[in-house]
């Protein structure tokens, strides 16, 4: 399934009527596709990077000091993880029962660096008193949780929480978006690591020209069309950086592992 960078916009230039009122240009997304598993990744997922998802916890039928979970018995459970004190990434709270999977929970790349110190909580969302379920002090990561490609925590109260911890995932695309002027395209973001970033593409980059068109004899749709259905070999762009450099370059759809802060989820 094809996916855009952005929510749907119209591809044409929105122009005010009204005078004295600037034009509003709407922000484009070149599509990113998922990776088929088994594919060869170049560049490799970046060492500093995992895949992250809660994946399951267990808890235990009564709270420490042998009470019962609220109304109904069962607790409305969320997970979250710190690193270097700070929280990271937190699931929403699932109730009604001892064993939550957070299914629709946030999936992603995020930064661990080797020297991070993780912690992983477990709270009653529904509880009265601000004490957790759990809470583990996983310290840095370890080989064997690369092995695993999960961190599995014990509490001392009874109880345990998965978390995932994989290589970063990928996904395939150019990683630009861009702005669609009257007769001009400007270079708005790029995600990091991606193709386009590797090839020396930098936001604030006025698109000249498309193969061997110029842009301002294309119509939006397109220069919308060429971004979009890039060749195996690429897309030859010339563009003019800010500083006024002219330059050419060639732009393959390529792995990219993007940050969840920057990208958002990420099968």
């Amino acid at each position: 399934m094809i996916r855009s960078l952005v929510t749907v916009v119209p591809l044409v230039l929105v122009s005010l009527a009204l005078a004295g009122c600037p034009a509003v240009y709407p922000e484009l997304g070149t599509r990113t596709r998922p990776i088929p598993a088994g594919q060869h990744l170049d560049p490799a997922p970046p060492s500093d990077m995992r895949w992250l998802r809660f994946v399951s916890a267990r808890v235990p039928e009564r709270t420490r000091d042998g009470r019962s979970w609220g109304p109904g018995g069962k607790p409305s459970a969320y997970a979250k993880l710190l690193v270097n004190g700070t929280e990271l990434l937190k699931t929403p709270s699932e109730g009604g029962t001892f064993e939550p999977s957070w299914p629709n929970g946030p999936r992603g790349n995020f930064k661990i660096g080797p020297s991070d110190k993780l912690r992983i909580e477990l709270w009653d969302s529904a509880a009265l008193n601000d004490k957790p379920i759990g809470v583990g002090d996983v310290g840095t990561p370890t080989e064997q949780h690369d092995l695993d490609k999960q961190i599995r925590v014990l509490f001392d109260g009874g109880g345990e929480v998965v978390l995932a911890f994989e290589p970063a995932h990928a996904v395939s695309g150019l990683g630009v978006w861009f702005e669609l002027r009257t007769e001009s395209c400007f270079i708005t973001r790029l995600l990091q690591g991606s193709p386009s970033e590797r090839a020396g593409l930098l936001s604030g980059d006025e698109v000249l020209k498309i193969g061997p068109r110029e842009v301002k004899s294309m119509t939006p749709g397109e220069v919308q069309s060429a971004f979009n259905a890039v060749p195996v070999d690429g897309i030859n762009l010339t563009v003019k950086h800010a500083a006024g450099a002219v330059t050419e370059m060639n732009i393959k759809e390529g792995p990219i592992y993007p940050t969840f802060s920057q990208f958002g989820r990420v099968d």
